[in-house]
């Protein structure tokens, strides 16, 4: 397959300076000389590595397992009509616990209620049955030629069987080989999960593809990206919003001999510069990280139920989740669905969304007084947008001009106190044209 100019200037955009015009040109090259000839841009960075020593090496990390030389265990090798390479497979139980919770939990997910979070209708018939579970480790985060996915994690269920495949590169020249493989493991499933695979994941896949002329399988399916709906709901409830943070958050998932992906890289570049290394612990990280995709994907198909499939209370804080996910309901269309997650949340701004949504669903004289009592509390933004909505369903809702007015000036009065000064000015006339309005219109009733 020829790489089309749209998505050869597509990829080119993405690999911005991650490598000169001499390494975006180069191609494998023949497994007998892999040591010999290794390409420019990885001997760079392998005399780089060796450059910085040993004690550099293992400054940070070096709590986890010892390095050793060769292959890491359970390897097999594979070939197709590009050449071969190597991969593991291993097998677990629907049963197993990854955490708190089984691989098998992704079975009671709500799959309209998956597609509702990820903000994507094509999701409504997501099965994690038929879904494939993505995680890559690469020699860098660039993208482009100069970046190498030397490991491809791909999980599927075979029934009540989790099958975990990871294919590895023993050189960069078994990379077209691979990909092809991966290619088309990914066309068998009908949905591919990741952990912010749609920015980082995806993209270092289909560069390479296009390069080694293999058809990137990604276009013709879906893809539920876990990071953008977790990030929705729970946004500033942890410290970060990484895979390991949201998986010890949300799943009780806890690592404590893991090595940090960051350390992949120099893992496999120690191995082709054949030193001892710690790429058993590398692939041990990408196998939980893929296994995290499956406890998450049962975390999230269950959000808006707030239950885990034994009846239990799903993890992590209920309140921003319920707000989180209220939100996205409300923006789905399903205004009462959305009114019942709001029920008795105390935040200021989940208050102020149960006031909107009343209002939209014709309930005014509860969304006034909602938003009455928000403009009356803190003397910030929230309040003055409360008193805004209040004056606006008085008038235009209540039909109570007196109502109207008095809320409007309490916004005129949090205008001046919260604004700055070019804002706090348009934002002013607009009131006080306001004020003006109901002014005339209080006037003519009297009369």
């Amino acid at each position: 397959m020829n790489e089309s100019l749209t998505d050869r200037l597509a990829r080119l955009r993405r690999e911005g300076k991650g490598a000169s015009r001499g390494e975006r040109g180069r191609q494998g090259i023949p497994e007998r000389e892999r040591h010999a000839a290794l390409p420019v841009w990885l001997r760079k960075k392998m005399e780089a590595r060796t450059a910085r020593g040993a004690a550099e090496r293992s400054a940070e990390g070096s709590g986890a397992g010892a390095r050793r030389a060769g292959l890491p265990e359970g390897l097999e090798r594979h070939s197709n009509e590009r050449g071969g390479f190597l991969a593991r497979t291993r097998r677990f139980p629907a049963t197993h616990l990854h955490g708190e919770g089984s691989l098998a939990d992704a079975f009671a997910i709500v799959p309209a209620d998956t597609a509702i979070l990820a903000r994507d209708p094509g999701l409504a018939a997501f099965d994690a049955r038929r879904a494939i579970y993505l995680d890559v480790e690469t020699t860098g985060l660039s993208g482009g030629a100069g970046t190498t996915s030397f490991l491809v994690a791909l999980g599927t269920f075979e029934a009540d069987t989790f099958v975990l495949w990871q294919g590895f590169l023993e050189g960069p020249e078994q990379e077209s080989a691979m990909l092809a493989d991966v290619a088309a493991r990914v066309a068998a499933a009908d949905c591919v999960v990741s952990f912010f695979g749609k920015s980082f994941d995806r993209h270092r896949l289909e560069d390479k593809m296009r390069m080694h002329a293999v058809a990137p399988p990604f276009e013709d399916r879906g893809h539920l990206d876990l990071y953008h709906p977790l990030r929705r709901l729970y946004g500033g409830c942890f410290e970060d919003t990484r895979l390991q943070t949201m998986e010890r958050e949300l799943c009780g998932v806890v690592r404590p001999h893991d090595l940090p992906g960051r350390f992949a890289p120099e893992a496999w570049l120690d191995f082709l510069g054949g030193r001892a290394h710690r790429l058993e612990e590398v692939f041990q990280h990408n196998q939980d990280d893929v296994l995290s995709l499956v406890t998450l994907t049962a975390h999230l198909g269950r959000a808006l139920l707030g239950s885990r499939p034994d009846g239990g209370a799903l993890p992590g804080p209920g309140e921003p989740r319920r707000f989180g996910a209220a939100k996205l309901v409300a923006e789905a269309g399903e205004l009462e669905r959305a009114l019942a997650l709001c029920e008795g949340l105390e935040d200021r701004e989940a208050r102020f969304l149960r006031a909107r949504l009343l209002a939209k669903l014709g309930r005014f004289e509860s969304a006034f007084r909602e938003q009455v009592r928000l403009a009356e509390g803190e003397r910030d933004r929230l309040a003055l947008r409360a008193a805004i909505e209040a004056s606006k369903i008085a008038e235009h809702a209540l039909g109570r001009p007196d109502d109207a007015l008095v809320t409007c000036r309490r916004a005129l009065e949090l205008a001046a106190v919260v604004l700055p000064g070019g804002s706090r000015g348009r934002e002013e006339r607009e009131l006080r044209h306001r004020e003006s309005r109901l002014l005339r219109r209080r006037s003519c009733l009297e009369r």
